[in-house]
């Protein structure tokens, strides 16, 4: 254990991570509690150097939570409150979920302020990203954000519950016309944290009954399941939903719970033989068959049912149920005839691949399997059969003496450019130690025609000869001169990961910057350079640099990594907004204008600058994505309808940008979603109902004035 009069000398911060690889959680908490009551730490070098610095890390969470647990109110409120100030919205605001179970941990009751200004922030982040924006989110942002709402809404349910509102203000969401994902989390907190009130099972029932979302009602049926088996209503209930809600999904949440918690009822089996028989949905049939094989395993005739599924049913179904019959008969002898059979000619390639894989895991030591994986991946006609059959020969023989010969002859002749990748990863990951496995993947990468089977070697002769410098040398040949991008950038995110230790390797992917052409290759060399050196000198003033390039997909990256990596730093801001007002690309004055509307939340300028961007810049979209980002961090700041007025009034619409977003559609929309009661509506839909000059803007407001909420 690190000695605690070392501590403050050596930098608590710097030593964190290595006090908490070599100790648990508590003992880091108590060692640095302790330097806090002899004065050794203070609460500044507290808040700087531990939380501070490693809130971001979710990694130190624990260790941070326990540190907190043991101060007292006043510190403890301190660093709650800072944890909440922080603008954490380019790591998912895990900084308000700390602080959350922070003052889980904390003893002592904290200042109440404090308290209500986290719950409060939680509840506005539990409407984030809501509305007319989600238009605007990726799919992937879209999931985050639904992520973090139910996380917020999780937290809350937790943390305040106690808190007399909490319960109400969860029913207020389960019942109001949010999406059903979010509220279907509402539900399950309630469910979960307040089972003993009377009220909630009624709920649960009127809203599996009735509830528009599937969600919704899938999580009403497993909650009832859970927490309410023995009530007289619970299983009728579950048996309708089973056999007639019209959701796939709610169908399965409820033969799920009802093969779980009653299996011993003679109508569940009946019940599942039903949708497993009969359903209209494909992915209920499967659940059904499923819970059959598993829970009425041992009942007489389910084999044979299996069996007789196996040889009879749609492809998938036959699928389901070669992998139950493998994986609930593996001493049968009868069964692995009939895989057998359906490996060497079942019509369907996705049943011969579960045979064969199936074969392989649970019947190795039959001495015709081998052969018979052999010959699939030799000859079966379909490419995807014949790649599980070399996947199961190489991770289930490695000891055959025929094995690598058997690989090697795929790698260097088989027909099938992906049979190819796959049977050189193999050899790479099985006999890395080989003295014919290096010199076999060189000469395929020099000489493979498919830039696809090159890349899967460079990487693995990389992941294998790590510390050569010949190999080292040989990626540095292929990064400046492969007549293949794909395999150009395969040899410098190599040389980055791994040989990011050597003093030539910077300057090398420096040097590469300079006479690169490809502008996506020069995008990603300034990402790794970045990531790989962020504390080096003179990292950052070589990526101002950058941000000047001639390209624009360098410029973008550069964006990108000067916001997330010098988020603090004082130049970031005045770097960012150059960019963001000047720059000649679109693209790259969108991606600045976000990271600062982003990051920089808490400022108060920031507000005031996106107003001007909104208004000002030559693009339409830049100018719709920021109306996006005013509404998502000030939808709620005096003046927000006036300006969106103006804007669907007076912004020019040119659409010259590279997508044709229209501002005034947008503005139009975060008015009818945020400001609905505001007097200045009505008049404003009138009017551009009848007579706007942009068909899609008075169609708007037509619906919005003939829906029933006006």
């Amino acid at each position: 254990m690190v000695n605690a009069n070392k501590l403050k000398g050596q930098g608590i911060g710097m030593l964190l991570k290595k006090l908490v690889s070599e100790n648990n959680p508590q003992i880091v908490a108590e060692l640095i509690h302790a330097q806090l009551k002899i004065g050794q730490l203070t609460w500044g070098e507290l808040n700087i150097q531990v939380f501070g610095q490693h809130w971001r890390d979710e990694s130190l969470h624990e260790v941070l939570r326990e540190i907190a647990a043991k101060l007292d109110k006043e510190t403890a409120s301190q660093i709650i409150e800072y944890l909440t100030d922080q603008n954490g919205q380019q790591e998912k605001f895990i900084n308000l979920f700390l602080a959350a179970q922070c003052l889980l941990k904390v003893e002592n009751d904290i200042n109440k302020k404090t308290a209500k200004k986290l719950l409060n922030a939680l509840k506005k982040l539990s409407q984030y990203g809501t509305g007319f924006l989600i238009l605007y989110q990726s799919a992937q942002e879209l999931q985050e954000t639904y992520q973090i709402r139910n996380r917020s809404i999780a937290a809350i349910a937790q943390t305040w519950k106690n808190d007399p509102q909490t319960l109400p203000w969860l029913k207020i969401l389960a019942h109001s016309t949010d999406c059903g994902e979010v509220r279907s989390t509402a539900v399950e907190a309630i469910a979960r944290g307040w089972p003993d009130q009377p009220e909630i099972y009624l709920m649960l029932k009127n809203l599996a009954k009735s509830d528009p979302s599937w969600a919704v009602r899938s999580t009403c049926a497993r909650e009832m399941a859970c927490g309410w088996p023995d009530t007289s209503d619970t299983l009728p209930l579950l048996s309708a939903l089973a056999m007639s809600d019209q959701s796939p999904a709610v169908r399965t949440a409820a033969l799920e719970q009802l093969a779980s918690n009653w299996p011993d009822r003679t109508d569940t089996l009946l019940l599942l033989r039903t949708a497993a028989e009969s359903d209209e949905n494909l992915g209920v049939r499967v659940c059904a068959w499923q819970e059959i094989a598993r829970g009425w395993h041992s009942l007489l005739g389910t084999a044979s049912l299996l069996k007789n599924l196996a040889q009879t049913g749609s492809s998938i179904l036959r699928t389901v149920a070669v992998r139950e019959l493998a994986a609930g008969w593996p001493a049968a002898a009868d069964v692995c005839l009939l895989l057998k059979t359906l490996a060497e000619s079942d019509s369907s390639k996705e049943v011969r691949t579960a045979a064969l894989e199936e074969l392989a895991s649970h019947w190795p030591d039959e001495p015709d399997i081998y052969p018979l994986l052999k010959t699939k991946a030799e000859s079966d006609a379909s490419s995807s059969v014949r790649r599980s059959a070399v996947q199961a020969i190489a991770s289930g023989w490695p000891g055959n003496p025929e094995t690598l010969t058997f690989l090697k002859n795929i790698a260097l002749g088989d027909r099938d450019a992906d049979l190819r990748e796959i049977a050189l990863q193999q050899i790479a990951a099985g006999w890395p130690d080989h003295p014919e496995t290096l010199p076999l993947l060189q000469k395929i990468a020099d000489s493979e025609d498919y830039w696809t089977v090159r890349q899967v070697v460079v990487e693995a002769v990389a992941a294998l000869a790590s510390g050569s410098l010949e190999i080292f040398g040989w990626l540095q040949n292929l990064a400046a001169s492969d007549r293949h991008l794909n395999v150009r950038e395969t040899a410098v995110a190599e040389i980055a990961k791994r040989w990011s230790h050597r003093g030539e390797t910077l300057p090398f992917l420096k040097s590469r910057v300079e006479y690169e052409h490809d502008s996506h290759l020069l995008s990603v060399l300034v990402r790794s350079i970045v990531r790989g050196w962020p504390d080096a000198p003179e990292t950052l003033s070589w990526l101002k640099i950058q941000l000047d390039s001639g390209e624009a997909l360098v410029r973008e990256a550069a964006v990108l990594e000067l916001a997330y990596n010098w988020p603090d730093n004082p130049e970031t801001w005045m770097l960012l907004e150059a960019k963001a007002e000047g720059d000649e690309s679109p693209a790259v004055r969108q991606i600045a204008l976000q990271k600062l509307a982003r990051g920089w939340t808490n400022q108060s300028q920031t507000f005031e600058w996106l107003k001007i961007r909104a208004q000002k810049d030559q693009d339409s979209q830049v100018r719709a994505i920021a109306l996006v980002e005013l509404m998502r961090g000030w939808k709620d700041e005096p003046g927000m309808f006036e300006f969106l007025r103006d804007r669907t009034l007076s912004d020019p619409d040119n659409q010259n940008g590279s997508f044709p977003y229209n501002p005034r559609f947008t503005a139009l929309e975060a008015i009818i979603e945020h400001y609905p009661e505001n007097p200045g509506v009505v008049p404003l839909l009138r009017s551009l109902a009848v007579s706007d000059a942009e068909e899609q803007v008075r169609a708007l407001a037509g619906r919005r004035l003939r829906s029933q909420d006006w």
